[in-house]
C-alpha cells in the first residue's frame, strides 16, 4: 500500500519517477501472486494518491503578488530567526502565506536587539517581495523548487521595521521553547562543543563548524548529527522509566509519553527522522490499547501513508528518503541480522545495509560516496549512542544548575578528539568516491540491483553483489571515458569559469574558477560561514559531473573574478598543472594560489605564446600574451583552437590593446567567441568582431552586476552582426555538448 501511494503521488508529480515504481510494484504483485483484493487494494492507492497529490500541487499557489516598489506590510514570524553576520533571514506570513523575510542590519546595537525576537511576534515592515532565483547550473542544488515544495514562493527583502508584537500560539511557544534550548546551550557550553550539541539534542545544525561538518559528511557519519529513531527511542525510554520510577502509572505514563513525542517534534524543528521515529512510537503505543496487533514495519508504513497523504512533496525532501529508506531496509533485514550471534557482525551488517541503502539517494543529491563510512560507522555510531549523545543530556541539564567550567571539560575534550580524528581520517586518501549525478536509469538499476544484493546476502548468495560492484565500476566508466565531450560556461556571477570536458578522458581543462570580490567588515558583520563559489559552485559541478581530475587549469589573469575559486579546486580536485600568465604572481590573490599548489605539489608554469600544453594534442593553442610585461587584463592567457568542429576563441578579459595585438599576429577565423572582460565596452571592438567573424558570442556576467555588464553598445555590435548571443546572467550556465560531428548548444534558462 505503500509503494502505491508512493507510485501515485509521483505519477502525479514527477511521472518518470512514479512510471519506474509502478513497474517495479505491477512486478512485485505478479511474482507474489498477490490475490485479487490486494491488487485491487493497490489500485485504489495509487488512484486516491494521484488526484491527492494532483491536488495538492493545484491549490499550492500565491496569493501575493510582487509590488513595483517598497511598501508597509504586515508580518508574522513562524520560526527561530537565523540571525549570522549583518543578516536576518526567518521563515514568516503573510496574510497566512509563508514567505522568507530578510533583512540587513545596519549596527551591532540593531543586531543585538534583533536577538530578543521571538517567533509568533507581529511585525510592521515596510519591503517589497521578490521572486526566489531559479537554480542557473545544472545538477546544482535548486533553491526556488526546494522552497515551492515547502509552499514558499516569495523572499521580502525588508527594508524598515516599524515596530514588533509578540503574540504566540501554543506552537510558537514550543518554538520559543526550542530557541531557549538552543541560546542555553550557546550561552553555557565551550564553542567547539555548541553546534555539535544543539544538533544532538535540537536538530539544528545550523552553528557547526563547516569543516566538521565536511569530515563528517567524507565519512559518511553525517548521520549521526541528525536526530535519529535511537535518539528519540534513549530519550522516550528515560522519560518513561523516569516516570515509572516516580509513581507514575503505566498508563498515564504512555500518555505523557505520547504528548512528549508530539512536542518534541515541534522543539526539534520537525526533521524528517523525529517526525518518522517519534510518529511510528505513537502509533504503536495507541495501537498497544486496543487489542490489534502490529509490527514495527507495519508502523513504518503507516507512518509513511500518513505523511506523504498529508503532504506530497516531502517525497522530495532528502531527510525524508534517507530516513524512510534506511529504516525501511533496516527493518526488513532484521531477522537476518539477528540471527547471527556475534554482535560486531550483526553491526557490521547494519552498517552494510544502510550504507548500500542509502547509495542512490546520496550519489544523487551529492555526487560522492564514502567508502570509508562502512568502518567509521562502526566506531562512530556505539560512541555517539552509548557516550556522546548521554553526555550531552547530562551537559545540557547541568548547565542549567551548576557554572563551572570545568563540568563542561570532559565532554569537550571527547568533542575535540572526534573532530580532530574525524579531520584526519577523512583526509585518506580514497576515502570517499566522486560518482557524479546518474542517470535515471542509472539510479533505477542501482536501486534493482541493491534490492536483490540484500536478497542475496540472506540467502548466502553473492552474485548480485558482484553485479551491483559491476554496475558501479561501469558508471564510474562511464564518467571518465564517455564518447561525447563538452564545453560549459559556468554561472559564476560576475567572473569566468570555463569547462572543457573532451571525449574518451583525452583532456579535461578548466579556465578560470570565478570567484567574489571581499569587502573589509566588521567583526559583527562577518558571517560563520561565508558564500564562496569555488565551494559552492564550480566544486559541486564538477563533482555533479563525475569530474576528479583536471589535467589544466589555466588562470587567465590574477584578477579575483577570475582566480577567487581556485582554492577550493585544488582542495577538493586533483589538478595536474597550473597555467598562469607571466608576471601575474604579483597580483597577492594569484600569489596566494602558487604557495597552495606548490605544497600539493601541482606544477605551476608561465604561459604565453608561443609556449605549448597538453592542450595542444588537441589543437587548443596559447595566442596571448605575446610578452613578459604584466600590464592586467590585456595579458589574459587567450587559447584558440578547435573543439566539436567548431573554432573557439576564448578571451579572458582581454581589452581593446590586446585585441589589436592579437589581429597583427594571427588570422583567426572563429566560430564560437567568449566575449572578453564580460562584455565590457573596452573590448569585443568592431575591427575585432569584423576580423574574427564569429557566429556565436558567449558572455559570462553577474545578473545585476555594478559593473553595467555586459554594455549596451557591445551588446548592439554583436546583434547587428546577426550573432546569437548566450549570456550567463539571463541564461545560467551555457553548454555545448557534441558528439562525433555534431554539436548543439543548450541553456540553463532558455
Amino acid at each position: 500500500m505503500a509503494l502505491a501511494v508512493l507510485s501515485g503521488t509521483l505519477l502525479a508529480l514527477q511521472v518518470y519517477w512514479g512510471a519506474g515504481i509502478l513497474v517495479l510494484l505491477l512486478f512485485s504483485l505478479y511474482f507474489r501472486k498477490s490475490p485479487f483484493t490486494t491488487i485491487l487494494l493497490v489500485f485504489f492507492f495509487i488512484i486516491f494518491s494521484f488526484f491527492n497529490a494532483h491536488l495538492h500541487q493545484t491549490l499550492q499557489k500565491t496569493i501575493l503578488s510582487q509590488q513595483a516598489s517598497a511598501h508597509t506590510i504586515q508580518l508574522t514570524i513562524k520560526d527561530i530567526p537565523s540571525i549570522d553576520g549583518n543578516s536576518f533571514i526567518s521563515l514568516a506570513t503573510i496574510r497566512g502565506e509563508k514567505i522568507l523575510a530578510r533583512y540587513y542590519f545596519t549596527s551591532e546595537e540593531e543586531k543585538r536587539a534583533f536577538k530578543q525576537l521571538k517567533p509568533g511576534a507581529v511585525c510592521e515592515v515596510e519591503g517589497e517581495l521578490t521572486e526566489p532565483p531559479p537554480n542557473k547550473n545544472p545538477n546544482l542544488f535548486n533553491y526556488k523548487k526546494f522552497l515551492y515544495h515547502q509552499g514558499v514562493y516569495w523572499f521580502l527583502d525588508i527594508k524598515e521595521f516599524e515596530g514588533c508584537e509578540s503574540k504566540s500560539s501554543w506552537k510558537d511557544i514550543l518554538i520559543t521553547l526550542r530557541f531557549t534550548g538552543l541560546k542555553n546551550i550557546e550561552e553555557s557550553f565551550p564553542p567547539t562543543t555548541v553546534g555539535v550539541t544543539q544538533a544532538l539534542l535540537f536538530g539544528e545544525t545550523g552553528m557547526i563548524e563547516e569543516d566538521t561538518m565536511k569530515s563528517f559528511r567524507e565519512l559518511g557519519v553525517v548521520h549521526l548529527l541528525a536526530i535519529s529513531g535511537l535518539h528519540v527511542g534513549m530519550l522516550f525510554a528515560f522519560l518513561h522509566h523516569f516516570l515509572l520510577r516516580a509513581g507514575v502509572t503505566r498508563e498515564a505514563a504512555s500518555w505523557m509519553g505520547i504528548s512528549f513525542l508530539l512536542c518534541y517534534i515541534v522543539l526539534t524543528g520537525g526533521s524528517p527522522s523525529v517526525v518518522r521515529a517519534s510518529s511510528m512510537l505513537i502509533v504503536l503505543l495507541l495501537v498497544r490499547k486496543t487489542s490489534l496487533n502490529i509490527r514495527v514495519f507495519d508502523s513504518l508504513t503507516v507512518v509513511f501513508l500518513i505523511l506523504v497523504l498529508y503532504e506530497p512533496f516531502s517525497v522530495f525532501n532528502v531527510g525524508f528518503q534517507l530516513s524512510f529508506v534506511v529504516s525501511f531496509s533496516l527493518v526488513i533485514s532484521s531477522r537476518t541480522i539477528l540471527k547471527d550471534a556475534s554482535s560486531l557482525r550483526q553491526m557490521l551488517m547494519v552498517t552494510i545495509v544502510a550504507q548500500l541503502s542509502s547509495l542512490p539517494i546520496v550519489i544523487y543529491h551529492f555526487y560522492e560516496f564514502s567508502l570509508i563510512g562502512f568502518l567509521t560507522n562502526l566506531l562512530y555510531v556505539p560512541l555517539f549512542s552509548t557516550i556522546v549523545l548521554p553526555m550531552a543530556i547530562i551537559m545540557y541539564f547541568l548547565s542549567s544548575i551548576v557554572t563551572a567550567g570545568w563540568v563542561m571539560v570532559p565532554y569537550e575534550t571527547l568533542l575535540e578528539g572526534i573532530q580532530w580524528l574525524s579531520s584526519a581520517v577523512s583526509s585518506f586518501p580514497l576515502s570517499t568516491l566522486v560518482m557524479g549525478r546518474p542517470h535515471f536509469l542509472v539510479l533505477l538499476c542501482y536501486l534493482i540491483l541493491i534490492y536483490y544484493a540484500f536478497v542475496g546476502f540472506e540467502r548466502r548468495k553473492y552474485f548480485s553483489g558482484v553485479l551491483l560492484i559491476l554496475l558501479g565500476f561501469l558508471h564510474l566508466l562511464w564518467n571518465n571515458f564517455h564518447p561525447y565531450g563538452e564545453v560549459v560556461f559556468i554561472d559564476v556571477g560576475q567572473g569566468d569559469a570555463t569547462l572543457i570536458d573532451l571525449p574518451y578522458n583525452r583532456g579535461t581543462y578548466l579556465i578560470d574558477t570565478g570567484g567574489e570580490i571581499q569587502f573589509p567588515k566588521e567583526k559583527w558583520e562577518e558571517k560563520s560561514s561565508s558564500f564562496s563559489v569555488g565551494e559552492d559552485i564550480v566544486v559541486p559541478f564538477l563533482k555533479s559531473k563525475g569530474i576528479t581530475r583536471i589535467d589544466t587549469l589555466i588562470l587567465t589573469h590574477g584578477d579575483l573574478d577570475h582566480v577567487g575559486g581556485a582554492e577550493a579546486v585544488l582542495n577538493e580536485v586533483e589538478v595536474t598543472e597550473i597555467l598562469i600568465s607571466p608576471g601575474s604572481r604579483e597580483k597577492v590573490e594569484m600569489e596566494k594560489i602558487v604557495e597552495k599548489a606548490q605544497n600539493k605539489r601541482v606544477s605551476v608554469r608561465e604561459a604565453m605564446f608561443p609556449s605549448g600544453w597538453r592542450g595542444d594534442e588537441e589543437g587548443l593553442h596559447i595566442v596571448s600574451p605575446l610578452d613578459e610585461a604584466y600590464e592586467g587584463n590585456n595579458d589574459s592567457i587567450v587559447i584558440y583552437g578547435e573543439i566539436g568542429l567548431r573554432k573557439w576563441l576564448f578571451t579572458g578579459d582581454l581589452e581593446e590593446e590586446g585585441e589589436s595585438g592579437l589581429m597583427k599576429t594571427f588570422d583567426l577565423p572563429v566560430d564560437v567567441l567568449k566575449v572578453g572582460h564580460h562584455g565590457s565596452n573596452t573590448s569585443s571592438t568592431e575591427p575585432f568582431l569584423e576580423e574574427t567573424n564569429p557566429d556565436v558570442a558567449v558572455i559570462s556576467a553577474g545578473e545585476t552586476n555594478r559593473f553595467g555588464h555586459p554594455h549596451p553598445d557591445v551588446v548592439e555590435r554583436l546583434t547587428t552582426r546577426g550573432m546569437t548571443i548566450y549570456n550567463t546572467a539571463m541564461n545560467g550556465a551555457i553548454t555545448y555538448r557534441f558528439w562525433d560531428k555534431r554539436g548543439t548548444f543548450s541553456a540553463q534558462l532558455p
